[in-house]
């Protein structure tokens, strides 16, 4: 997968191999990198791990030491170490450790899992975007099984509170584990615990225990009345918040506060939102479903930008994902795992897609003229918030706020059908936030030199501030004194100006002259000039003028730097005032991206998808006709022969579909809750027609999955998930299971199969 060639020698310490011997142990989830300023290293049994999955060769891993005392070590570049650090948390679900220092004297100085990524979000998202959601969940178990939980998303800054009771299998807690994806859990230690425990490892998340006194509400309104930001007019006390008397949703929130330590960073004090969060208002799915269906995953691999090596997408998200912006990915995410159950909800998206497929015009534009060029704006709001954002940050985010007012006069112009919807649901949110944030379009204007940027350099205006104006024409005098400089050189070296010999400049040596290899012979031997390098692109040098002028140029920018650098955290101060409409522009922009994605999706199928028919829940019709998989027909080489699938309320209710092996059963059964639940998320589907009904839930049984890894047999788990399935199902729930009884004899799996279906 990489190359371990042009990596930099790991200096032979046996200090440092004798302090990485003594480190307290470590659990095999937990990687330790050591940060050594231009590369990192892993080490033992973490280097052959990177070798392993990673590199995908054993040549990377060098022996550090000599004799007895040797250790396997890995050197990552800061591009292997941003990649790996990425999927080791995302995707392994691991916990890592990041120690600077140098020989025997290093410490901890980062420490990041799976839910709770703040301490390296700038390391190891430095060149990309964060396109998944990142969050961690909490529950604590009251008496009669009634579950408090507690969700915090440290990236966009919320809190998601639930309450609800709950069955000895933990259903309704799977359901919102699925709908909210945490990538950690915990929980406090105890029996009670163990069968959610079982629910939780079926997910593959990372469970970490804390004390029984973490899970106190006694703290928690202290706790919110910090953290949480208060709208205009609130009366700015969490007490008064309805979701405090969630008595055990606060108790988790409160072991969570502590976990992540939120109170130790000042700049988290009033940026949190606190929600409720009503998992009904959602599709239910189990772990069962969302596997059988490849929402997210498909086998061990989990990637909304998953595909096949023919480029066919192999998950629902995949397929789903032409997104343009790092937002909208994060949005399509969640938007999967939560289909609607409300049918104006659902229309209303679809009226929306509608729109974008029909109106070619519009579409395109929006795609390729407009969101492709939208930066992450939750992104930039969140480095604002923290003090972390630079000149640059603020420029990528002056550019997709000129573009905005052009974005919303394209929408205006769309006067056909559901010109309404797309009123209140893109338009009126683009344009309060584009109000919102004019004036920090000014500001920018204002401040940065903007033809300076448009070149990768990105200075405050020399008028802007008095002093800067007067360092600035300092500089322009020394930069008229080295273009006179450069007459005379070029005809000293009977060279042609700006042609054979060039005067430039960089923030690192200043000014110099620059010929091409092919003239070197001109300035060859010749001492009225010294050589300040060679390479391919030509011969640097300077003559003793330019020594001169240079001087004061290097002084004079140094002190042009130092005073723009108060301005600028100045500058910055007053642009994180913006951070509310930044994220209200960001959810406004992500929901467009999603929503045109959708439309993109559809037209660009072999057969373009078409606009399901939603019934409202409970009227128990579902007609597919000529339903088809979207992913399996994108496949090369797959000629796919679509069918009909018709359920009646007062009819056919029930389906035994058989056929031989490889007849395409399960990708039929697959078919039908792919088209379902697309139609709930809002999008159109693969057939010629459609008629849904509303379900409020897909529980699905397909296929004996990893159960030998879990440590047990096939049969018993096929009794645990249809156990699950009879009792969480309703009347209105649409319920696919495949080859039941497939883990007995013949004779006993008929006649389990027939009291199931009984």
């Amino acid at each position: 997968m990489a190359s371990s060639a042009n990596v930099p020698e790991i200096p032979q310490d046996q200090g440092f191999i004798s302090f990485y011997g003594n480190l307290p142990e470590k659990h095999a989830t937990t990687l330790r990198f050591f940060d050594r300023g231009e590369y990192f290293t892993l080490h033992g049994q973490d280097a052959l791990l990177a070798s392993r999955d990673y590199f995908k060769t054993h040549s990377v891993v060098k022996m550090l030491g000599y004799g007895v005392k040797k250790l396997e070590s890995v050197v990552l570049n800061k591009s292997h170490f941003e990649n790996f650090a990425r999927e080791v948390l995302l995707v392994k679900h691991y916990c890592i450790e990041i120690y600077t220092g140098s020989k025997s004297d290093w410490s901890l100085q980062y420490q990041a899992s799976p839910g709770n990524l703040t301490q390296v979000e700038d390391l190891i998202f430095g060149s990309t975007d964060i396109t998944s959601q990142v969050g961690i969940l909490a529950f604590k178990i009251g008496t009669e099984n009634q579950v408090g939980c507690s969700y915090i998303d440290t990236y966009a800054r919320k809190f998601l509170v639930a309450q609800f009771a709950d069955n000895d299998a933990f259903s309704n807690l799977e359901s919102l584990i699925v709908q909210l994806s945490p990538k950690e859990v915990l929980i406090p230690p105890g029996d009670a615990y163990i069968p959610a425990k079982v629910v939780l490892n079926r997910h593959g998340l990372l469970v970490n225990e804390s004390k029984k006194a973490e899970f106190s509400s006694a703290e928690t309104v202290r706790l919110l009345n910090r953290l949480l930001r208060f709208k205009k007019g609130q009366q700015e006390s969490a007490a008064a918040l309805p979701e405090v008397d969630l008595e055990h949703s606060m108790a988790a929130l409160a072991a969570l506060v502590k976990h992540l330590d939120l109170m130790a960073d000042e700049t988290n004090f009033g940026q949190y939102t606190l929600l409720s969060f009503d998992f009904t208002q959602y599709m239910r799915l189990d772990s069962a479903a969302s596997a059988a269906l490849h929402l997210t995953s498909y086998g061990s691999e989990s990637s909304i930008m998953l595909t096949a090596k023919s480029g066919a997408p192999r998950t629902i998200a995949a397929l789903l994902n032409k997104c343009r912006t790092s937002g909208g990915q994060r949005l399509l995410a969640q938007w999967i795992k939560q289909p609607l159950t409300d049918k104006n909800r659902i229309e209303r998206r679809l009226d929306i897609v509608e729109t974008f497929v029909n109106n070619v015009q519009l579409r395109q534009t929006i795609t390729e003229d407009h969101l492709r060029r939208m930066p992450d704006y939750q992104r930039l709001a969140k480095k604002l918030q923290k003090a972390k954002a630079n000149l640059q940050d603020l420029f990528k985010l002056y550019l997709g706020l000129v573009r905005l007012p052009v974005l919303v006069d394209c929408l205006l112009e769309h006067e056909g059908e559901h010109s309404a919807v797309i009123l209140a649901v893109l338009i009126q949110p683009l344009r309060n936030a584009n109000e919102k944030l004019v004036k920090l379009k000014e500001l920018v204007e204002t401040t940065i030199d903007l033809k300076q940027a448009d070149q990768g350099e990105f200075i405050i205006k020399a008028d802007f501030d008095d002093q800067l104006g007067e360092l600035k024409k300092e500089l322009d005098e020394s930069g008229l004194k080295a273009e006179g400089i450069l007459s005379r050189v070029a005809s000293d070296l009977k060279l042609e100006t700006s042609k054979s010999v060039k005067l430039e400049s960089n923030a690192q040596i200043g000014y110099y002259f620059r010929v091409t290899l092919k003239d070197e012979k001109n300035l060859r031997n010749n001492r009225n000039y010294h050589t300040i390098d060679t390479n391919k692109g030509g011969v640097r040098f300077r003559n003793s003028a330019l020594e001169e002028v240079n001087e004061v140029y290097l002084r004079v920018r140094r002190e042009y730097e130092q005073q723009q650098s108060s301005v600028v955290k100045e500058i910055l101060s007053v642009a994180a005032g913006y951070v509310e409409p930044l994220q209200s522009l960001n959810d406004a922009l992500s929901q467009l991206d999603v929503l045109t994605s959708f439309a993109v999706c559809s037209i660009s199928a072999p057969i373009p998808y078409v606009r399901p028919t939603i019934l409202e829940k409970g009227s128990g019709n579902i007609e597919l006709i000529q339903v088809r998989h979207p992913c399996m027909e994108l496949q090369d080489g797959v000629n796919f022969i679509p069918n009909d699938a018709v359920f009646e309320k007062d009819g056919h209710r029930f389906y035994i579909i058989t056929g031989p092996n490889m007849g395409g059963k399960s990708t039929y059964l697959r078919s039908v809750g792919v088209a379902v639940l697309m139609a709930q998320v809002g999008c159109f589907v693969a057939a010629s027609s459609a008629t849904i009904s509303i379900v409020d839930a897909i529980l699905a049984r397909v296929g004996a999955g990893d159960c030998h890894l879990k440590g047990v047999s096939t049969f018993m788990a096929e009794m645990i998930e249809t156990a699950n399935i009879i009792r969480t199902a309703t009347k209105d729930s649409l319920v696919i299971i495949d080859e039941l009884g497939r883990g007995t004899s013949t004779f006993d799996g008929f006649g389990l199969a027939w009291a199931i279906a009984e």
